[in-house]
């Protein structure tokens, strides 16, 4: 038998596994019980692994099963969307976010707040989903506190963008354009990270700044063509609240990095 990987969201695991234990079995020439003795499991057990009948599978037992046969099992948990997740509970992110929130509801945006994606098993979260009723404009909203993979991130955002207008039909909003931002801490850590690839930055985030504030702000100026990348310090009182970041300024951040700000925001 080849090398072969077994996903949860195909068939499911019951009968992709059962495939392969009959497969297997037959190859090796044993009957259900000659595999149930090597399993130290009963003959009805393998039949019901084979024929995944039944409301439960002992894995304990799956993999005494495939190891009789000679199948060296491993289970490869995929849980990169709740590494997003674990994000949005984190202190200065939901300050960033909570300071975006407001200041788009005050330009007329009507708010979601971690928005799910996927039907029955959640496949991420978008940060901030926000609609204008007077234009119809859908906005895509990601906040980085930090940013560690840029590649990541745009599988992410790209991601997020394919999928919004679904979930936005869901809410009741009917969108006719959607616009991406993603929104970063204002520290001179991701500054650095963003000088030290600016190229690959420019190319994913095209839109000037001051064209997506201006338009979020009003619906009749030029929409941004392009991605949007823009820096916020959450305890700003600035009018200018989307801040250029080192893509196009050279200007000192707020903070030093993610901890300054963690400890400058959080007690107050």
């Amino acid at each position: 038998m080849p090398r072969e990987q077994v996903h949860l969201g195909q068939r499911g695991f019951g009968p992709r596994i059962a495939d392969v234990v009959r497969e297997a079995r037959r190859l090796t020439g044993w009957s259900q019980q000659e595999l149930a003795e090597r399993a130290h499991t009963s003959q009805a057990t393998v039949w019901r692994i084979e024929t995944a009948s039944g409301s439960h599978l002992d894995l304990l037992v799956v993999e005494r099963v495939l190891a009789a046969l000679g199948i060296r099992a491993t289970l490869d948990l995929d849980a990169r969307h709740l590494a997003n997740r674990q994000r949005q509970h984190d202190g200065v992110h939901a300050r960033v976010n909570g300071a975006l929130g407001r200041w788009l509801e005050r330009r007329g945006w009507l708010l979601a707040s971690e928005v799910l994606i996927g039907e029955g098993v959640p496949r991420g979260w978008i940060d901030t989903l926000a609609f204008r009723p007077s234009d119809r404009s859908l906005l895509v909203e990601e906040t980085k506190t930090e940013i560690l993979d840029l590649g990541e991130l745009q599988r992410s955002v790209a991601f997020y963008e394919r999928e919004a207008s679904g979930v936005a039909r869901r809410l009741g909003w009917v969108p006719r354009r959607v616009a991406v931002l993603v929104v970063v801490l204002d520290t001179e850590a991701v500054a650095g990270r963003i000088a030290d690839t600016r190229d690959a930055f420019r190319h994913a985030f095209p839109a000037p700044v001051a064209t997506a504030a201006a338009w979020l702000a009003d619906p009749a100026r030029p929409a941004p063509v392009g991605w949007t990348l823009a820096a916020a310090d959450p305890a700003s009182r600035s009018v200018e609240w989307l801040r250029p970041t080192s893509l196009t300024s050279r200007r000192q951040a707020a903070y030093a990095d993610y901890r300054d700000a963690a400890r400058r925001l959080l007690r107050s």
